[in-house]
């Protein structure tokens, strides 16, 4: 633990509206002025397959989750309380919501992304085993490929949208305060996070990314929850600080040590 504080800094939250609350109350605690902005929405998707797995899981050795979007969207079509299937979740924010409706993970990598879970999976036998995978369908394919490389029978189900929020305005407010240098740290918690950012401000204000870009790199301290999201940001050659531990807990306290 760190006994450091914000010291009133302003830190901003560009995780969904939704599951950025948690995060500012870690940041109030520590002393920091958090602003919630942003730059993803999330909408919940009752897609067909989303409902055939709802209606057949027990076809299904495993369900796996990997955001609470797709918990809360799985819940929306599944009748029954208990999920019969064994239950793989990457990350402790996704296992809180599964607890929420009363069920609880068989599996939990301890490095939480795609690649922690199937290096957990290495040691079970998933030959011929049906997998049912709830998610974006803008997600990577690293996990459905990875499961089908063990042999696993994978269905991708839509569960979310993972989306540009529909009014931009704020982030261009975010742009100018960054210009101005009135935020002292930004964070990212998702690839998409950072790209929908960046993508806003190069086609609403072209004449102003140059600028909005070189104080990320060198004015603005830049928090990643971990290296998925890390490598988007260095491929704009934006340094971050990134946890050893990819949550939201581990990168607040990984921005306290380093600033």
């Amino acid at each position: 633990m760190t006994t450091k504080d914000f010291n009133n800094k302003t830190v901003v939250i560009t995780r969904p509206v939704e599951r950025s609350e948690s995060m500012a109350k870690i940041i109030r605690e520590n002393n920091g002025i958090p602003l919630i902005i942003p730059t993803l929405e999330l909408q919940l998707v009752k897609s067909e397959e989303l409902i055939y797995i709802a209606e057949n899981i027990k076809e299904y050795e495993w369900i796996i989750f990997t955001s609470p979007a797709g918990v809360k969207s799985f819940f929306e079509v599944f009748t029954e309380s208990k999920i019969p299937s064994k239950i793989a979740v990457i990350g402790v924010k996704t296992e809180e919501v599964l607890q929420e409706y009363n069920n609880t993970p068989d599996l939990i990598p301890e490095n939480f992304t795609a690649e922690g879970l199937l290096e957990s999976f290495k040691s079970i036998n998933l030959e011929d085993k049906n997998i049912a995978l709830p998610r974006t369908l803008s997600a990577r394919k690293v996990l459905p490929e990875g499961l089908e490389e063990y042999g696993a029978n994978v269905t991708i189900a839509e569960a979310y949208t993972s989306s540009t929020p529909q009014d931009t305005s704020k982030l261009i407010d975010l742009m100018e305060k960054i210009i101005n240098n009135e935020i002292d740290i930004i964070t990212f918690t998702s690839p998409l996070t950072v790209t929908n950012l960046l993508n806003v401000i190069k086609q609403e204000r072209k004449e102003q990314y140059d600028a909005f870009i070189n104080q990320l790199r060198t004015n603005i301290i830049v928090g990643s929850i971990g290296p998925i999201t890390g490598n988007v940001l260095k491929q704009h050659n934006i340094p971050a600080i990134e946890p050893k531990r990819y949550t939201v807990k581990d990168m607040i306290d990984a921005l306290l040590q380093n600033i």
